[in-house]
């Protein structure tokens, strides 16, 4: 079996991966690639001429559930074709379009960056929609009812002042905690982060869908829109909201959906925070910014974490219950010794 260079393999998982191809395909890959490097229990098989994905599972019940997942929603369009499944392992269709923030990000003209969002967003409601339509919620897990999931990532405040020693913010955490509580009622891809997402042809395709369910749709609004991946400014950000937000709203209203939306914006950008802070001190210095890209990376990079700041101090200005976070921003934003945030949106929101 040939690899990559720049791979590096122990013979356990080249075992492990002659292994499976010989039972899914009856031999041997020509080539493997490792684009995400070779710690990730994905790669690119090249057998007979055509690429293929092959992603290994935490067990056989998500690959089992991510196959029934792939089969469903393969009509949209907007998912890789499922190929087989084999205990653990899942095959699917190798998409050769590069993922949605490497576009994103080659594209300096905003109105073409919103417009790739756009259709990002719009394939999202093409894959609910057709979930809904074969009745898939039913068949998937409800998300975010561990024990303290919730309360945990609401605390990602407290553990990135513990690593930056700043105060921690005041938060109503009872009344976050409340206002985020979800009805379990619609399907949900839920890791719905532009870096799951790949274009090819202008068709946007999702995958790693592992860890879908059902929860709230507006959730996978948030999780597109809060990324700091999500390379837009906050007019073209003001105005996707206005064109999503009553198609992934459900039964909330339309001003349910914006409070919902901006708290649980606020939650998820406090997630990416920790996670880019924690890589960043781990590191003693920020991360290579077209690495983060190529590899499929948190954005440990300033202009990625300022973008975070930014966008979090923009929404906790809009509803009342989120304005401790404005303060708490400023002290990471300073810490980091981040340009300077600016003051660009003056709206006022009710609580």
């Amino acid at each position: 079996m040939a690899k990559n260079s720049s791979d590096v393999l122990d013979d356990g998982r080249l075992g492990e991966i002659e292994k499976l191809t010989r039972k899914v395909f009856g031999q041997s890959p020509d080539r493997v690639a490792f684009p995400g490097g070779t710690h990730r229990t994905a790669f690119i098989a090249d057998i007979g001429g055509k690429m293929y994905v092959l992603a290994k599972r935490g067990n056989k019940h998500d690959a089992r559930l991510e196959a029934i997942v792939l089969k469903t929603l393969a009509k949209t369009g907007h998912t890789p074709e499922f190929i087989a499944l084999q205990g653990r392992w899942l095959v699917q269709q190798c998409i050769p379009g590069p993922r949605l923030p490497v576009v994103l990000d080659q594209v300096e003209n905003m109105e073409e960056r919103e417009k790739l969002l756009s259709d990002a967003l719009h394939s999202l409601v093409v894959l609910h929609n057709a979930a809904h339509e074969e009745r898939l919620q039913h068949r998937v897990p409800k998300i975010g009812v561990v024990k303290n999931w919730l309360d945990n990532r609401i605390r990602e405040t407290d553990t990135v002042s513990d690593l930056l020693g700043i105060a921690k913010p005041e938060l109503n955490r009872s009344a976050i905690a409340d206002a985020l509580k979800a009805s379990h009622k619609d399907f949900v891809k839920w890791d719905a982060r532009p870096g799951n997402a790949l274009v090819h042809n202008d068709v946007h395709y999702w995958f790693d869908w592992e860890d879908c369910g059902r929860g709230r749709a507006l959730d996978d609004l948030t999780c597109v829109l809060s990324d700091e991946w999500s390379l837009i400014d906050a007019a073209g950000e003001d105005r996707l909201i206005e064109k999503f937000l009553s198609a992934f709203r459900r039964d909330y209203s339309e001003d349910e959906a914006y409070r919902y939306l901006m708290i649980s914006g606020l939650v998820q950008i406090s997630f990416r925070l920790r996670l880019a802070i924690k890589y960043k001190l781990e590191d003693n210095n920020w991360w290579s910014r077209s690495k983060c890209l190529a590899g499929d990376k948190v954005g440990v990079t300033p202009q990625e974490v300022g973008r975070l700041c930014e966008r979090g101090t923009r929404w906790a200005k809009r509803v009342g219950l989120l304005l401790p976070y404005v303060d708490w921003i400023d002290q990471v934003s300073e810490r980091l010794e981040l340009p300077a945030s600016k003051k660009s949106d003056n709206k006022q929101f009710a609580a």
